[in-house]
Formats: C-alpha cells, structure tokens, sequence
C-alpha cells in the first residue's frame, strides 16, 4: 500500500513539472532600449552552416537545411528591439551585427564537375550572440541572436582542396561521406575542382 501511494505521488509530481511552459519575462510598461538604460556582456560568434547540399553522381541531397532567423530569448521583446538592439551591440562590439533573415542560397546554380567527384555547396552565417541588461523596473535581461556575416561555397570531397578551407567550408568537410576506396595520386590529380557559378 506505502509502495503503491509512493509511486502515486512521484506521478503527480512529474505531471505538474512536465505542465508548466518555459516563462520568458514581459516588458513593463515605459521600458525601452536606450543607451542609457542599457548594457551588453561581450558577444559571441560563432560560424554555422544554415544550408547544405551534396552533388555526387548527378544527385543531390540536402543535408542540412536549416534558415537562420535572428532573435531576442529571455524576454517577451517587442519586434522593434532586433533593430535596435543590433544596431546598439554594433556600436559596443564594433563588426557589423545583422537583425534581418540572411538571403537563402541561390537556387540557379550551374555546376561544373565530374560526376565521380563528390562535392557539397554550402551557405553559412557567422551567428552573434550576446545577453544585454535593461535597468527598467523590473531591470530587465535577454540574449540578442543576431548575424554578422554571410558567405557561400563549395568543398570537394575526395580529398582535393585547392586551399585551406575556412571554418565553413571545414564544417561542410564533415558532412562528407565516408569514403569507399582510397583514391591513388593519380586519380586524384586528375580530378578538378568544380567550378559554381550563379545561372541566368
């Protein structure tokens, strides 16, 4: 009977915690984002692929598809604040800080490539992130997500790269499928890079 009421309770007691929603904080009335009112943590940036697809015997296949959407978390924020938080963490950080949706990867991509060659095409963002502080009553805190920059590209993989490739095309080299067969010298110098070039 003690055993069946234990087990009863620990019942309860999960079923309340799993009922009650993540709580973000509400703006009280009057409280903006001035400069005089407001303070940054140093951000963070970090690079992120947002999209990535393979091309290999003239297939492809989307590994990763994934828009970055810039944010305010912590805080019921109204829309108007990305803007201003960004254009206020540009000025402290000092690189630019994007609040706006970065543009999706071109559809119209010709490529120019063996089709033995295994090759990913890839879009990233370097995402930026830092907690603010509002001194409003209550003082209000959050974090900005926001962006800086955003770059496309291609990595081959079978082993061949013209040149060392930045942190995003590194990413993308890790999508890559495993190999099937170790390629000699020869076949992979016999290989070239493919070229992307925008369609019209």
């Amino acid at each position: 009977m003690i055993m069946r009421s234990s087990a009863a309770l620990a019942l309860l007691v999960l079923a309340a915690g799993c009922g009650q929603p993540a709580t973000t904080t509400a703006v009280p009335a009057g409280c903006d984002p001035t400069a005089d009112h407001l303070t940054w943590s140093p951000s963070t940036t970090t690079p992120t692929l947002t999209n990535a697809t393979l091309f290999t015997g003239g297939r492809e296949t989307t590994l990763i598809d994934e828009p970055y959407k810039p944010s305010i978390t912590g805080v019921d924020a109204p829309a108007e604040w990305l803007n201003r938080l960004a254009t206020s963490l540009q000025k402290t950080a000092g690189p630019p800080v994007r609040a706006n949706s970065p543009e999706p990867i071109p559809t119209d991509l010709r490529i120019a490539a063996p089709a033995e060659l295994q090759m990913i095409v890839y879009t990233g963002v370097d995402r930026v992130a830092a907690d603010f502080e509002i001194r409003c009553h209550p003082t209000i805190r959050g974090t900005f997500h926001g962006w800086s920059t955003a770059t496309t590209g291609v990595v081959s993989c079978n082993n061949y790269q013209p040149t060392l490739p930045d942190a995003f095309g590194s990413l993308a080299l890790k999508l890559c499928p495993p190999p099937t067969a170790e390629p000699s010298a020869d076949s992979a110098d016999a290989i070239p890079f493919p070229e992307v070039t925008p369609g019209g």
